[in-house]
């Protein structure tokens, strides 16, 4: 129960790494706000952790949406009373398509998605943990981010970004 009485928003919740990380949270014993754009995955993941035991809550989110992100955060609060973990593991692939055949809509959405939202949820999450004392914060980037070529140009660019910007993100 290492995580016993923290609270952690979780996006991306509903699938994946981040539906393993909501489970394996609220087994060690955190209050989990899952949030995905995937209302069905985040009923399927909340039904297995309620039944294990845990509390969670869903929020439907997109987190390419400011609204959303806000709504998100505030939700935890207003559910939970606060924020400790913020894993920002919410991301999209592009495809595998090369520099030439990106068209200016798949980059903008694939910055929104993967650098984008997770600097709006820090940046609503971050104030709440600095009141505390104590937070956070896990951004989730790929061997995208560090290696070059291992996916598409708009894919590999968002995850260096993610990789390049996270010391800047997190230092409080």
């Amino acid at each position: 129960m290492r995580l016993e009485s923290r609270v952690a928003v979780i996006t991306g919740a509903a699938s994946g790494m981040g539906r393993a990380m909501a489970v394996l949270f609220a087994k060690e014993g955190a209050r989990v706000l899952a949030a995905d754009i995937a209302a069905e995955g985040l009923a399927s993941v909340a039904d297995e952790i309620r039944s294990a035991g845990g509390r969670v809550e869903t929020c439907v989110a997109n987190v390419a949406s400011a609204d959303d992100v806000d709504g998100m955060i505030q939700r935890a609060v207003d559910v939970f009373g606060g924020i400790d973990i913020l894993v920002n593991n919410a991301g999209i692939m592009d495809g595998m398509k090369a520099a030439h055949e990106v068209t200016d809509e798949l980059w903008e959405r694939v910055f929104a998605v993967n650098v984008t939202g997770p600097m709006r949820a820090i940046r609503k999450a971050l104030p709440l943990m600095m009141d505390k004392g104590r937070g956070a914060i896990v951004n989730i980037a790929s061997v995208g981010g560090l290696f070059g070529s291992r996916a598409g140009a708009a894919y590999t660019a968002s995850k260096h970004a993610v990789v390049i910007a996270d010391a800047g993100w997190t230092a409080y």
